[in-house]
């Protein structure tokens, strides 16, 4: 998530801590029925087949980590193939950007329009692509914290009879599972920062402090089955963004190898008519 995401995404968590689902008078609208019930329903089941909500919550996350991964990979692949493209062909593409901006007709301004959209398709270059990479982040905002309410008040009383997860009461605040919690978020934007240029690692960089502060503050004033699913998720985010980038760079740099090539023999073509 960039730095507008994960605050928005923290604003919505803060505003889920007034929506008590356990209540029946809350248990209403769109966000509880498509978000909410499903996954309540699933938290319960899985709970009660192993008498651990310990256990529910860790392959509950997994499970929806799982589903939302294509999406996020994607986004990964897409950003890291547009990144080591246009550094082959920024110079070309600056030129006709400028020919945009110092167009004096509408008309000379639409044929440098056209010549760009060329050259993207001729390089297979998506800027469009990368501006859609967000949906993913947005489409997974809801189901998450469909998740996180299910967990801070479930529906039933259910939790209350299996409450014990390894040293913790899933009921009550738990500083080392807080503690930890806040560890991972230090360490997860941290596995991302690496793949960006130095240039680019600042908003990574704040969410290093920013991130951890919120989640040790709201894991200590939360019940610990929060905290636990603090803890998977970040474990699960930290494999996926070091084995993500460390996959989609290479072909990246392999895509931009070939595209460095093709434009190679294309001036050579051209130069020799």
């Amino acid at each position: 998530m960039n730095k507008h995401t994960r605050l928005l995404f923290f604003s919505c968590i803060l505003l889920l801590a007034g929506c008590n689902y356990s209540k029946k008078q809350h248990q209403t609208g769109f966000f509880f029925y498509v978000f909410v019930k499903p996954i309540d329903w699933l938290l319960h089941s899985i709970g009660q087949l192993f008498h651990s909500y310990g256990i529910a919550i860790i392959l509950i996350v997994i499970i929806i980590r799982s589903i939302l991964l294509p999406l996020m990979l994607n986004q990964m692949k897409q950003m890291h193939t547009l990144r080591e493209k246009r550094a082959i062909v920024q110079d070309e593409i600056s030129d006709i950007q400028t020919q945009m901006r110092q167009a004096s007709t509408p008309e000379i301004r639409k044929e440098a329009n056209q010549l760009l959209l060329a050259k993207y398709k001729e390089y297979g270059i998506s800027p469009f692509k990368s501006i859609l990479g967000s949906l993913p982040i947005f489409i997974q905002i809801p189901i998450i914290l469909g998740l996180l309410a299910c967990i801070k008040h479930p529906t039933s009383d259910a939790l209350a009879q299996h409450p014990h997860f390894l040293w913790f009461n899933l009921m009550h605040p738990d500083i080392w599972l807080a503690l930890l919690a806040g560890l991972l978020y230090f360490i997860q934007p941290l596995v991302n920062a690496i793949h960006y240029p130095k240039g680019q690692r600042k908003t990574y960089y704040t969410m290093m402090v920013l991130s951890p502060l919120f989640i040790i503050y709201a894991s200590l004033h939360s019940a610990a089955a929060i905290s636990l699913y603090w803890v998977v998720s970040a474990s699960f985010l930290i494999v996926q963004t070091h084995f993500g980038h460390r996959r989609y760079k290479k072909q990246a740099q392999a895509a931009a190898i070939q595209l460095e090539n093709y434009i190679a023999q294309r001036d050579q073509t051209s130069s020799q008519h």
